[in-house]
């Protein structure tokens, strides 16, 4: 046989042992690209957008704001409703400068007045002074929104200690009719807020009726339950209005905590890690001590340094920071909560405008593969994100930085379409490239979920490391970032 036919025929017979090689592996090859499957309770449609919003403001206004209350007893009268320069689109400017994109207005609290001309009841607006009882705070406020690209949603309060018929199923029709009014006649309703405050006698019977009708009316709305209507909570209450999530805080928790909520305070502040429930903690506080305005409060607005440690708190613990503006008598946001909100804003953008690790060689010990590399941690994308080997639930990723940066703050997510899966890990930096030193804030972690944010003294290093130290399935990681915090001078003064 010709030695040259020999040859070809050798490479032949190797080309196919080759494609019977790859053949052979192919779908194990396909199977490392495909995604990871969810572990565990996942987010809905609502919930994934109501991360998003990251901040919400709330507007305490009514009937308290001109008695000086926090609880009316219901028995205030109408006459004495009557702001002088009402003005919504103030309400909204103030937002948009914050960077605030959903707000909730407060149509009816416990006392019973109503916000709005409602049907069916005479203690409302439409009794009123202001405007000869022809105004409508709920169409400004949803106008307003609607003119400034915010998110418009609506707290009416269940509890109502004016109307006698509070607790029985004429109540639940009373109630019933409102929630139509206001889910029919203003728009879109992005959250209905359920306060559990004094609603006790409301049974979830009571709920589920009304649950109905915003899911019939507004299927996109979010719900934020507690006590009997935990069953259709979105959202849940942390357990407390100072604006503090736990460390751990899971999105996933026990529907019977919520319920009897006075005995699981600390599994609504933390969330409970094998809950049955994906229903993640909404933060409320108000910007000063009480949640209407009180002139004597002025000089207690928060600091600039107190709404950053909140924000650390509340968003940066895998939940959503629901900020209180209580409008004046006049009908405005007072100047120096516009300040310090806007100063808030500007520092969580200058902060995080540039993650340091941008640039950097990155390696990790159990890359999924290209689609899923550990470079997407860092690339500012929407859709990518690094995952490990469905075999591997920890792992250590490395970031040469190729120089020396002070950071004194680290952002880390997860992928929450797939659940919560880490459920440790830490955080390490080097400044020669072979010495490691733990950062005490950011090590021994619990829980990830939408954002997990850390802060603590400025360090300089040359390398960083990530430890997956356990998990309840393989990682997923979206972000990873490590930042300078940016405070202006004049915010620094706000700050004080």
């Amino acid at each position: 046989m010709d030695m040259r036919f020999q040859k070809t025929l050798s490479q032949i017979k190797n080309y196919y042992a080759i494609v019977s090689i790859i053949c052979s592996l192919t779908p194990i090859l396909a199977s490392a690209q495909q995604a990871p499957a969810p572990v565990g309770p996942v987010p809905n449609a609502r919930q994934i957008e109501w991360y998003h919003r990251e901040i919400i403001a709330f507007f305490h206004f009514g009937m308290n704001t001109f008695t000086n209350d926090n609880e009316g007893d219901g028995t205030a009268s109408p006459q004495l409703f009557n702001p002088t320069a009402l003005d919504c689109n103030q309400w909204t400017s103030v937002l948009k400068r914050a960077g605030i994109t959903t707000a909730i207005l407060v149509a009816k609290h416990a006392d019973g007045f109503c916000n709005w001309p409602t049907v069916h009841t005479n203690y409302s607006i439409k009794n009123s002074p202001w405007k000869d009882g022809k105004g409508d705070v709920v169409k400004e406020f949803t106008d307003a929104c609607k003119a400034s690209g915010i998110k418009a949603a609506i707290y009416l309060g269940p509890h109502d200690r004016h109307d006698s018929r509070y607790g029985t199923p004429d109540y639940a029709d009373y109630y019933a009719g409102q929630l139509s009014e206001l889910l029919r006649n203003y728009g879109p309703i992005w959250e209905i807020w359920w306060d559990g405050a004094g609603a006790d006698k409301l049974t979830t019977a009571f709920y589920t009726r009304w649950a109905d009708t915003v899911r019939k009316l507004q299927p996109n709305c979010v719900i934020f339950g507690t006590k009997n209507s935990y069953r259709f909570a979105d959202c849940r209450w942390v357990g407390n209005e100072s604006g503090i999530s736990g460390d751990p805080c899971w999105s996933t928790i026990e529907p019977s905590s919520i319920r009897d909520e006075s005995e699981h305070i600390s599994q609504l502040n933390h969330g409970e890690i094998n809950g049955s429930a994906y229903v993640p903690a909404e933060v409320d506080v108000s910007i000063r001590p009480s949640w209407f305005y009180h002139p004597e409060e002025d000089s207690r607005v928060k600091t600039v340094s107190q709404l950053w440690d909140l924000y650390f708190n509340s968003v940066g613990r895998n939940s959503v920071l629901l900020l209180n503006f209580p409008p004046d008598k006049r009908g405005l946001v007072p100047n120096i909560d516009a300040q310090r909100a806007d100063s808030l804003h500007r520092l969580i953008v200058g902060t995080f405008k540039t993650n340091l690790l941008n640039g950097s060689t990155i390696k990790s010990l159990h890359p999924r593969g290209p689609n899923f590399k550990p470079q997407n941690m860092v690339d500012e994308q929407e859709g990518t994100f690094y995952a490990t080997k469905d075999a591997n639930k920890t792992d250590t990723i490395t970031f040469d930085l190729h120089s020396k940066k002070t950071f004194d703050v680290i952002k880390i997510q997860e992928v929450i379409e797939l659940g919560h899966r880490t459920i440790g890990w830490s955080v390490d930096y080097s400044v020669d490239g072979k010495d490691w030193t733990a950062i005490p804030e950011a090590t021994g972690k619990q829980s990830i979920g939408y954002k997990w944010l850390v802060k603590f003294n400025p360090v300089m290093a040359s390398k960083i490391r990530l430890r997956i130290t356990s998990g309840k399935a393989c990682v997923a990681i979206h972000t990873f970032g490590v930042y300078k915090e940016q405070m202006s001078t004049s915010d620094i003064k706000l700050s004080l």
